[in-house]
C-alpha cells in the first residue's frame, strides 16, 4: 500500500502528542512505528503547515502495536511532573497495555481513516448484534417519529441502568453515600472499555472538573441518573465534530431586567390615567392581535395584567485559539417568556441562520430532589439537523449551553464545507456582543439626556456607527453571514439615528441633512436588510418629520389637507406592526418596536400641535401622545413617557381644559423625577423638567390668567433648555415669554430673572459657560439677550422688551428655513411668520 497524506491532521497531531505526554513515548518510537524519518515526525509535531505526514492504515496500527508492546522510555512524561495524584491520572505502562487491548480505531479516525471495526459507533463484541438490530430499525423511521421513539428507549434504559446496573457502580452502591459520580470517576477506566484511550481520560477529566465545579457551588449529592446523564452529556459531546478553531465558549451568568414601567393610579392625576390605561389596552391589543384595530373598544384591564418587556442579558466566556478568556454579555429584549428571551440572544449572538434558528428543546431533571441536575438536548435546524446536550444545575444555562454546543457543531459542519471562514467568524462574534453593549448604554443614556457623558456624547455616538461599518466591510455577502451583516446594520443605523436625533434637537439641521442623506444611501446597499428593518426605518422616518419641519419647505407637511397623507401614520404602524414574524429579527414586540411606534405617534402629535389649529385633530393628537406615552413606558423610556404626557397637556391647553393640564403636569413631574437625583445639578434638573414647566407656564398664562407666575415657569423651561441645547424648547419657551410679556407691564426684567436665575447662575459673562455647557449656538444668542438685560441699567418691564423673545424665536426657526433653502430664496419659514402675527401656539375653543 503507498503512503498517503490525508486531509486534515490536526487530530491526528493532538493524538501524537498524547502518546508523547500520556504514554511516555519519544519521537524515535513514533517515527520507527510509522516507518517516517524522524525529522519529518518532529516538524509535524511542532505544527508546521507545510508538513504533512505520509502515512496509510498499516503504519498506524503497526505504531499502536509497537507501542503496546515496548517498555516506557526513561524520560518522564509531561504529565507525571505537573499531574497531582488526586487527578484522574494512570501510569504510561498502563495505558500502553490498555492501548493494547482497546486497539487503533481512534488513532485511525484522527487521520481520517475508517475504523478496523467499520462501526461508527464502538459497542464491545458480545452486544454488537442487538445494537445493530436497533440502528437499523431506527433507520426507517422518520425524523419526526424518530425523536420520540429514541426518547422513549432512552427512558427505559435510563432506569434499567439506575436500578439494575453493577457494572457502573458496583455490587456494595447503596453504600456510596450518594456521591455515584465520585464513585463512577473512580472506576471509569475499568468500566467503559468501549471510549478510546484519549477520549476516556478527556471524559474523565471533565466529568472530574464538572464534579468540582459543582460540588464547589453547593451541590452535595449525586444519584445515579445524575452520574449516568453528566457522562453521557459529556461522552457524547467529546465524539460530537469538534470546532476546527478550538472555540471555548461558556455561559456564565444568567439575570433578567423589567424594562416596563410599573405605573400605579393616583388622585392628583387620575383622569388622565384612566385615559392612559384605555389608550394602553387598545395599543396593546393591536400590537398582539393583527386583526384589532387601533378604535376597537375592548374592556378595560389593569395595566399589570399585561406581560413585561424583559432584557435577558447573557454572560459568557470566550477564548478562540486558546487565548485568554474574556468576558461577553449577549442581550435580546421582547414581551415574551424569560426563556424566549434568553434562546433570542444566545441565537442572535451565535449568529444562526433561518435555517438553522428553528430550535427543538427537550429538559428534564434527572432526580426527585429539590437541587437535581437538569438535562437539556436541543436540535437546530428544520431540514438538517444539529444537536446538543448539558447537564447543569441551572435549568435556563443547561438550555443556552447545549444551544452552544449544536450550534458549534453546525460551525465545524460549514467550516468544514468551506461554507464559513472561522476567523470571520470570531471577529463578528466578538465584535457584535461588544459593540451592541456599547450602543445599548448609549440610548439609555441618551433618553436620560446624558448627553454630556462618555456613553452617548457625540463622540462616542459617532464611534459606535463607525465601528458597524468597518465590521460590514469584513464580511462577506454569503448567506451564513447574513444574521451578523444584518445586527451590524442594526447597529450603525440606531447609532445614525441617535446622531441625528441629537443633531435636530439642537438646531443642527444642515447636520441632519447630511446624516439623512448618507443614512437613505447606506440603506439601499442591501434590499434584504432593508426589508427586516422596518422598526427602524420608522425610527429614522420621525426624526426626519422633525427635520421636514424645521425646514420649513414641504408644502405636504405645512398644509392641512396634505398632512395627513404625507405623514402616513397609519401606513408606518402598520408596517411595523408586519414586521414582527417568526423568522424576522424582530419574532415579538420589542425594543426597537416599541420606540419605533413611540417616536411615530410621538412626532406625529407633535407636528399637529405645532401647525394645526382644529379641535378633532388636536384632540386626536392628545391620544397619540399618550399612545406614544404607554410605547414609552413599555421598554423604561421614563423620561420620553414624562415629556409625551406633558406635551399631551400643552394640547389640552390648547383645547382650554381647566383640569386634564394639571393632572398631566402631575403624572409627567412623577415619572421624570424618578431618574433625578441629589447627584445631579440643579440646571440639569431644571433641563430635564423643562417640557413640564412649559405646560405649567402655558396652563397658567392661558387658563388661570396669572402671567407674573406663568413668566417664571417659561424662564425655568428657558434656562433647562439652554442647558442642554434643546433648540424646539428654546423657542417654545422665547415664544411663550413674549406673549406672557404683554400682560407684564409693571413687572422688571431684573426681578423676573432673579426669581430663577440666583447667585451662583447670575448672567454674567464668566457664567455663560456654566450655564451652556454644550456650546450651542442657538443658547448662546438666548444667553446674550439675558445678560444684556440684565445688565441694562434702566431695568425695562417685561412688556418694553417682549418683542426681542418673540423676534429671537422666530428667527432661530427662520434661520433653520434659510439654511437648507436654495441660494437667493427669500421664503419665510411658516412658524416664523406666525411667531410675528402671534398666532402661534394659540387657543382653539
Amino acid at each position: 500500500m503507498n503512503k498517503e497524506s490525508t486531509g486534515d491532521q490536526e487530530e491526528l497531531r493532538d493524538m501524537l502528542h498524547f502518546f508523547l505526554d500520556k504514554m511516555g513515548a519519544t519521537q524515535v518510537e513514533l517515527s520507527e512505528g510509522m516507518g517516517i524519518s524522524r525529522p519529518v515526525v518532529i516538524n509535524f509535531l511542532n505544527k508546521d503547515k507545510k508538513q504533512r505526514l505520509p502515512i496509510d492504515r498499516k503504519s498506524l496500527i503497526e505504531l499502536c502495536n509497537s507501542l503496546q508492546s515496548r517498555r516506557i522510555s526513561k524520560r518522564k512524561s509531561k504529565t507525571e511532573v505537573k499531574k497531582t495524584t488526586q487527578e484522574i491520572e494512570s501510569n504510561p505502562d498502563e495505558l500502553r497495555k490498555l492501548l493494547g487491548e482497546i486497539g487503533a480505531d481512534e488513532l485511525l479516525e484522527s487521520a481520517g481513516f475508517l475504523p478496523e471495526n467499520t462501526s461508527i459507533i464502538r459497542v464491545t463484541r458480545e452486544k454488537f448484534f442487538q445494537v445493530a438490530q436497533v440502528v437499523a430499525l431506527l433507520e426507517f423511521l422518520d425524523y419526526e417519529d424518530f425523536l420520540p421513539t429514541t426518547q422513549e428507549f432512552l427512558a427505559i434504559a435510563t432506569n434499567k441502568i439506575a436500578i439494575a446496573s453493577k457494572k457502573l457502580f458496583g455490587e456494595y452502591s447503596e453504600y456510596q453515600e450518594n456521591d455515584f459520580l465520585e464513585y463512577l470517576i473512580e472506576n471509569l477506566q475499568k468500566s467503559y472499555p468501549t471510549l478510546g484511550l484519549k477520549l476516556r481520560l478527556e471524559v474523565t477529566d471533565k466529568l472530574q472538573r464538572t464534579w468540582k465545579r459543582l460540588k464547589a457551588g453547593g451541590k452535595r449529592n449525586f444519584t445515579q441518573k445524575e452520574a449516568i446523564g453528566l457522562f453521557l452529556s459529556i461522552a457524547i459531546k467529546e465524539q460530537m465534530p469538534k470546532y476546527p478553531a478550538n472555540l471555548h465558549l461558556r455561559v456564565e451568568k444568567l439575570e433578567f431586567r423589567t424594562l416596563s414601567l410599573s405605573i400605579t393610579k393616583e388622585a392628583e392625576y387620575n383622569s388622565v390615567y384612566d385615559k392612559f390605561v384605555k389608550i394602553a389596552n387598545q395599543a396593546e391589543c393591536a400590537l398582539k392581535n393583527p386583526g384589532v384595530g387601533l378604535t376597537t373598544q375592548l374592556e378595560v384591564q389593569s395595566l399589570d395584567s399585561l406581560s413585561p418587556v424583559i432584557m435577558a442579558v447573557v454572560t459568557c466566556s470566550f477564548s478562540p485559539d486558546d487565548k485568554k478568556s474574556e468576558f461577553l454579555e449577549w442581550m435580546y429584549t421582547s414581551s415574551n417568556t424569560m426563556v424566549e428571551n434568553a434562546i433570542g440572544a444566545c441565537s442572535l449572538h451565535m449568529g444562526l441562520t433561518k435555517k438553522v434558528a428553528k430550535i427543538t428543546l427537550s429538559t428534564k431533571t434527572l432526580d426527585s430532589s429539590i437541587d437535581s441536575l437538569v438535562e437539556t438536548a436541543v436540535i437546530l435546524g428544520n431540514q438538517q439537523h444539529y444537536q446538543g446536550i448539558w447537564v447543569d444545575r441551572d435549568s435556563m444555562i443547561a438550555i443556552l449551553q447545549a444551544i452552544v454546543c449544536a450550534a458549534k457543531s453546525w460551525l465545524a459542519d460549514k467550516n468544514w464545507s468551506g461554507e464559513l471562514n472561522l476567523e470571520i467568524y470570531n471577529s463578528a462574534f466578538k465584535a457584535l456582543s461588544e459593540l451592541r453593549m456599547q450602543l445599548t448604554k448609549a440610548r439609555k443614556a441618551f433618553q436620560k439626556f446624558q448627553f454630556l457623558g462618555e456613553e452617548c456624547n457625540l463622540a462616542e455616538i459617532k464611534r459606535i456607527a463607525d465601528t458597524a461599518r468597518d465590521e460590514l466591510k469584513k464580511i462577506p455577502k454569503d448567506e451564513i453571514y447574513f444574521s451578523y451583516r444584518l445586527n451590524f446594520y442594526r447597529c450603525y443605523f440606531l447609532a445614525k439615528r441617535l446622531e441625528l436625533r441629537l443633531s435636530n434637537a439642537q438646531g443642527n439641521i444642515s447636520n441632519a441633512r447630511l446624516l439623512i442623506q448618507e443614512i437613505k444611501q447606506v440603506l439601499e446597499e442591501d434590499e434584504e436588510v432593508k426589508k427586516e428593518l422596518v422598526p427602524i426605518q420608522a425610527l429614522i422616518q420621525s426624526e426626519v418629520y422633525l427635520y421636514e419641519l424645521s425646514c420649513g419647505h414641504n408644502s405636504d407637511l405645512f398644509e392641512s389637507s396634505k398632512r395627513s397623507k404625507w405623514l402616513g401614520l397609519k401606513e408606518w404602524d402598520d408596517r411595523i406592526r408586519d414586521a414582527i414574524q417568526p423568522e424576522s429579527c424582530y419574532k415579538d414586540p420589542g425594543l426597537d418596536i416599541y420606540q419605533a411606534l413611540s417616536e411615530i405617534y410621538g412626532n406625529v402629535a407633535r407636528i399637529e400641535f405645532y401647525l394645526c389649529d382644529e379641535r378633532s385633530t388636536l384632540s386626536k393628537a392628545a391620544e397619540y401622545f399618550l399612545r406614544a406615552a404607554y410605547y414609552a413606558s413599555r421598554i423604561g423610556l421614563t423620561q420620553r413617557m414624562s415629556r409625551w404626557l406633558a406635551l399631551a397637556g400643552r394640547v389640552w391647553v390648547r383645547l382650554g381644559d381647566d383640569n386634564l393640564p394639571k393632572q398631566a403636569s402631575k403624572f409627567a413631574d412623577q415619572l421624570a423625577k424618578t431618574d433625578l437625583t441629589v447627584g445631579h445639578s440643579h440646571n440639569f434638573c431644571q433641563a430635564v423638567l423643562s417640557e413640564i414647566s412649559l405646560l405649567d407656564g402655558e396652563y397658567l398664562l392661558l387658563i388661570q390668567n396669572d402671567p407674573t407666575n406663568a413668566l417664571e415657569c417659561f424662564l425655568k423651561a428657558l434656562k433647562g433648555s439652554v442647558y442642554l441645547g434643546l433648540n424646539r424648547r428654546i423657542c417654545d419657551a422665547l415664544f411663550n415669554i413674549s406673549r406672557c410679556s404683554k400682560k407684564l407691564g409693571n413687572f422688571s426684567t431684573k426681578e423676573g430673572l432673579s426669581r430663577v436665575f440666583k447667585e451662583e447662575d447670575q448672567l454674567t459673562e464668566s457664567n455663560k459657560g456654566k450655564l451652556n455647557p454644550m456650546s450651542n449656538h442657538t443658547s448662546e444668542k438666548v444667553l446674550d439677550l439675558l445678560c444684556s438685560l440684565w445688565s441694562r441699567e434702566d431695568n425695562p418691564t417685561w412688556f418694553q422688551v417682549r418683542g426681542e423673545f418673540s423676534q429671537l424665536a422666530a428667527q432661530t426657526w427662520q434661520g433653520w428655513h434659510r439654511d437648507t433653502s436654495k441660494p437667493g430664496s427669500t421664503t419665510k419659514h411658516p412658524i416664523a411668520k406666525r411667531m410675528e402675527s402671534e398666532s402661534w401656539l394659540r387657543q382653539v375653543i
